[in-house]
């Protein structure tokens, strides 16, 4: 198998950046994914956890926008993480301001998953037309749940949303940077088919 840089148009020049923006639901570990990869310290704001469906994963969860950087193919990356909480579904918006991609990231040990990703899809469905996006499906070894990413693909296909699924362990450095550079890669081809 091919290594990824080499099978991906390089973007426009080595001080090129990017944005790319985490959305999910809560415990789906966009927090984790990002502190896991970022070569600097993460800038974040976490709080008591209110929701229910906040409280019954973890005791604190993010009220704000995170941020973190990782460089991919002498591009610097900039990750924002948005918080999982309905109530805080502005920032996503606010998050999603100059990104050019979007990992949308979904706790498969959630009793509805398929819910989850439909209202996320749902939510960014105006940015998601124009842009590319990953669907990163975690706690999918660690939980009881029968769905199954075939299930993810096969609603993606019936909704006409092409996403690549792929499996995340948040907290694993080396299958986050592979998320983040499949995500590249789909914006490095959108950028040469425009030219």
């Amino acid at each position: 198998m091919k290594p990824l840089h080499a099978t991906v148009p390089r973007m426009a020049s080595p001080s090129d950046s990017l944005k790319i923006v985490f959305v999910g639901n809560v415990g789906s570990g966009k927090t984790t994914a990002i502190a896991s990869v970022s070569e600097v310290p993460v800038s974040g704001t976490e709080a008591k956890a209110t929701e229910n469906d906040a409280l019954h994963r973890k005791a604190t969860t993010t009220v704000g926008i995170e941020y973190g950087v990782l460089h991919v193919h002498n591009t610097k990356v900039h990750l924002y993480g948005t918080p999982g909480q309905r109530r805080f579904d502005f920032m996503a918006a606010i998050a999603c301001q100059g990104a050019i991609g979007m990992v949308v990231m979904i706790d498969n040990a959630h009793q509805q998953p398929l819910a989850e990703m439909d209202y996320f899809l749902r939510r960014h469905g105006d940015y998601l037309k124009n842009h590319p996006a990953i669907i990163a499906i975690t706690h999918y070894d660690d939980n009881d749940t029968q769905t199954y990413l075939i299930e993810y693909h096969r609603y993606l296909k019936e909704q006409g949303i092409p996403c690549p699924v792929m499996r995340l362990d948040a907290r694993d450095k080396n299958q986050v940077r592979l998320v983040v550079e499949k995500l590249y890669g789909e914006i490095a081809k959108r950028r040469a088919m425009a030219c």
